[in-house]
């Protein structure tokens, strides 16, 4: 029997940001090195500060450049990591893609082959110069499928405590960028005073400036637009407890400090902060060297004893139910906390339908509301659901059409705005609610390769041997390398061969699989697909045992409303809606330039793909499978042993999402929304205002539509003509190069040498393995959350701590699995301080609504890190490590799944 779990994919929190290397003139052949500096103490002086998390930015940047750079360590990773990539979809396209596609060419592989050649010439200075390189690379892919944290990239993150909008006076005039609280303050005083828009930012335009920062630094937009969005902050972010990229979300170093510059020719000067998102668990470490062993290789301090974890097998048994305990407190009454109801942000009205347990401490993200005029709107911020809310989220949607319906509503908003995507069947269950009688294409494919020929064959001949009743059978069912349980697009019918999946098929200078489609129809795929399973689930429509419900809406009465940040999930969603349905779509904000706006602005690929995850674990299965066929296991590189270094997530896009009969994938194409409308003061802190306004754009006012942004979207599928130049966006300039790397990559790409260094030289070396360095499963566990028997309201007795519904901590019987269920975790006194304990991670979340997530002033609350990173566990008790100067030792892992989440404003 394989040993094997189920991993769930990775809620998309993306950072990003750059700095540059300065490039040398030195000659190629001569790798030259350089004395050792005195040893920084920047990064003990942070973590030995165990009361804040916030540093000056420039403090920060003196510990990451202090850190060793080991070229045998990186070039090993890089190997493993370029053996990944492979896996990618969209390699080909990337590098000579259509000219639908409004970012700049990429050659991702030719990319990583020059940073090997980098390495070997001894171009890094420091390890945050490598890892920034390759970060940089990785980021002009455009696509949020396709990330990487690992090292020291993921330990802070930076931002600006002055987020930021932009807000066009009238909805007609160009938009204008202010501080956020400034527009609320004016708002809530009733525009008794006229809040001054930014006109420079360290003496640069302000429009220029943020360009520049947004193409640096956002991930995954596939046009500019939706990279200016993601700097601006959003009530539909900040509800699900994530920062802005502008707002604490950078991940790379951009200054000491920031001057702002007013209309009213005032200025303010404000330093960019630093976040750690460690915790007191990181101690001691003192030097750049100490920071390499922890954060790199992943070591625990050899004098760290940590908490021993627990080890309740009945208690994990109960691990994904909901709480069903009846005991109660002393203080059950004075502590009980109800179930919100309601979107702790003043944006959102009170809703009229709404799952359990809405908000950030909650489950649920569903909210529908009736407003003036026979307006309904279903707010979909994720479709990201766990457990019991799985089946909640499909009734919900149910009701929310019928009651709109039994109440007169005439027309549906529907509310995607940052909306980062999540479980794709839930997409697909909501647009049969709204359409039982389309049988949604949802058509996508692979790329074929070597790799993935053998793990498919492989794995699709072993699933046809297993009966029903054997476990492999069942957790091999959904999985993405057996091709017979999915649908051949061109038949319709269930695959009946690996060599009928992988074809393979030629486009664009590569190859693809067949172009597969879920089997909706049978329950078994449908629950098992789920990211979280849910046994019974079933897409709605799909059970031929329940009768078919009438459609209440029809296309032409409903709009879907995003602002560009919609991605993977939410894309395949919009597709089926506009595309398939013949629903319109208007999308909000952009840069301040007039002309059409994507709806769809981030990926529009289907399937993120764990590397360290799912990839290594499939790969694996497939070795075990061939060595009990007596085959040559090692098809690729033993993974379990090249993966040295700390990985807190990396993905990649399995699957690219196509049409019916079309080779280009979507990311590649520009679908236009049917009208693009910008912020107003009115809209951008009301969303009822802004739904309204949404709706009179497409229903009854198209004058409020942005100039020159209509009359280029098309539902026609096969016509996916760009509108004319004047219109669109500029596209960033493409650097000349042998190798098609982009314009936002670091400038060591274009340097012909760089400076040398001896990476082991001054580093501290490794503690040997003692008795007190073990493995860092995960957060202790947390006190569950006990039942109010007469409220059933979820409470905790201890008043320092609060219920979290997305609690989460790693099983300590069955490695790699992920445990969710209500927990209490820490009250802290202010955002900013560090929490340092195992069983919340280190960082002093802002409640939602607050107006400043940085200010370290306000109360807050200690996330657990799964609540907001990967749902990475850790799957193996020991790996090996290398650490600078080379000397091979054993070890174990220091916090394989402890991640903690690195943005603290976005979606």
């Amino acid at each position: 029997m394989l040993c094997s779990f189920l991993i769930y994919t990775l809620i998309c929190v993306l950072l990003s940001s750059g700095t540059q290397a300065a490039p040398s003139s030195k000659s190629a052949a001569s790798q030259v090195k350089r004395e050792a500096p005195p040893q920084s103490t920047a990064c003990g002086d942070i973590v030995r500060d165990a009361t804040v998390n916030q540093f000056p930015a420039s403090k920060v940047y003196e510990c990451l450049t202090s850190v060793p750079f080991n070229p045998a360590v990186a070039s090993r990773f890089l190997k493993y990591y370029k053996d990944s990539v492979q896996f990618q979809s969209t390699l080909a396209y990337l590098k000579t893609p259509p000219a639908s596609y409004l970012q700049p060419p990429v050659d991702l592989l030719g990319g990583l082959d020059v940073i090997q050649t980098k390495i070997d010439t001894g171009a890094f200075a420091n390890q945050y110069e490598f890892e920034a390189t390759l970060q940089r690379l990785i980021y002009s892919a455009h696509d949020d499928h396709f990330d990487l944290a690992s090292g020291i990239l993921g330990v802070f993150a930076f931002g600006t405590s002055y987020r930021i909008v932009s807000v066009s006076e009238d909805g007609i005039e160009l938009p204008k960028v202010y501080v956020a609280a400034d527009i609320f303050q004016s708002q809530r005083d009733g525009n008794s005073w006229e809040p001054s828009p930014i006109v420079t930012l360290d003496g640069q335009d302000v429009t220029d400036y943020l360009t520049r920062f947004a193409a640096e630094n956002a991930i995954g937009g596939r046009e500019s637009h939706t990279d200016w969005n993601q700097l601006m902050s959003s009530p539909a972010q900040v509800i699900q407890g994530m920062p802005s990229i502008w707002g604490g979300g950078s991940t790379f170093y951009p200054g000491e400090e920031l001057v702002i510059g007013f209309e009213n020719k005032t200025t303010v000067t404000t330093p960019w902060k630093g976040i750690f998102l460690g915790d007191s668990e990181t101690r001691p470490l003192e030097t750049g060297g100490d920071f390499y062993n922890s954060f790199v290789l992943g070591w625990w301090p050899a004098s760290y004893d940590p908490e021993p974890l627990p080890e309740d097998e009945e208690d994990e048994e109960d691990e994904s139910s909901a709480v069903t305990s009846s005991q109660t407190s002393p203080t059950a009454t004075s502590t009980a906390i109800p179930s919100p109801t309601a979107w702790n942000n003043a944006a959102y009205p009170s809703p009229d339908i709404a799952q359990e347990n809405l908000g950030t401490f909650g489950g649920g993200f569903l909210s529908g509301y009736f407003l003036q005029d026979n307006i309904a709107v279903l707010s979909i911020p994720s479709f990201q659901e766990f457990g019991d809310t799985v089946d909640e989220y499909s009734s919900v949607v149910g009701r929310f059409i019928s009651t709109a319906h039994s109440r007169g509503m005439k027309k549906v908003v529907i509310d995607l705005q940052r909306n980062f995507g999540g479980d794709a069947l839930l997409a697909i269950d909501t647009f049969r609610h709204f359409f039982p009688k389309i049988d949604p294409y949802g058509g996508s494919r692979l790329r074929a390769q070597p790799a993935a020929n053998v793990m498919g064959k492989a794995m699709t001949d072993y699933f046809k041997t297993l009966p029903s009743d054997d476990d492999d059978y069942t957790y091999l069912y959904a999985n993405e390398w057996v091709a017979s349980t999915r649908l051949n697009a061109d038949t319709n019918e269930l695959f009946g061969s690996w060599e009928e999946f992988f074809g393979p098929h030629a486009s664009n200078g590569d190859s693809f699989t067949t172009t597969q489609r879920y089997n909706l129809e049978d329950p078994l795929f449908d629950s098992l697909a789920l990211e979280a399973y849910t046994e019974g689930f079933i897409v709605t429509g799909y059970d031929k045992s329940i009768t078919e419900k009438p459609q209440l809406f029809a296309a032409e009465d409903i709009v879907i409303l995003t602002d560009g940040v919609c991605s993977s999930t939410c894309s395949m969603f919009v597709e089926m809606m506009h595309n398939e349905a013949g629903v319109k779509t208007v999308v909000v904000g952009g840069r301040p330039s007039y002309g059409p706006m994507q709806a769809v602005g981030l990926t529009r690929g289907v399937r993120s793909y764990g590397i360290d995850t799912q990839l290594d674990s499939d790969i694996a299965d497939t070795q075990a499978i061939r060595e009990f066929n007596n085959q040559p296991a090692d098809f690729l590189a033993d993974r379990a042993t090249a993966l040295e270094v700390e990985i807190t997530y990396a993905t990649l896009n399995l699957r690219d999402q196509v049409r019916k009969k079309e080779e280009i994938p979507l990311q590649f194409q520009y679908d236009a929304a049917d009208c693009r409308i910008f912020f107003t003061p009115d809209t951008v802190i009301n969303f009822a205002n802004l739904w309204k306004y949404a709706a009179d754009a497409i229903w009854n006012k198209p004058e409020l539509c942005v100039k020159e942004s209509t009359g280029y979207s098309n539902t026609d599928a096969t016509d996916t003509k760009l509108p004319p130049a004047s219109v669109l966006p500029a596209q960033a300039a493409v650097e000349t190069s042998e190798v098609k790397l982009g314009s936002i990559i670091n400038g060591i790409f274009n340097s012909n040498t760089g400076p040398g260094i001896e990476a082991a030289k001054g580093a501290k070396t490794a503690p040997k393995q003692t008795s007190n360095q073990v493995k860092a499963t995960g957060p202790v566990r947390a006190e569950k959350c006990k039942v109010n028997p007469t409220t059933s309201a979820l409470f905790c007795s201890n008043p320092n701590t609060i219920c979290d519904n997305n609690y989460a901590y790693c099983s300590t019987l069955t490695p790699g699995k992920k445990i969710p269920r209500p927990g209490c975790v820490n009250l802290c006194p202010y955002v900013g301080m560090s929490c340092g304990t195992g069983t919340t991670g280190g960082t002093c979340m802002a409640f939602p609504g607050s107006e400043d997530q940085l200010d370290g002033t306000a109360r807050g609350y200690c996330a657990t890190p799964y609540r907001w990173a990967s749902t990475k566990c850790s799957t193996a008790s020991s790996k090996n490590a290398v650490q600078p100067g080379e000397a091979s030792v054993p070890n174990k892992r220091r916090r394989d799944g402890d991640e903690l989440f690195a943005e603290m404003e976005v979606a």
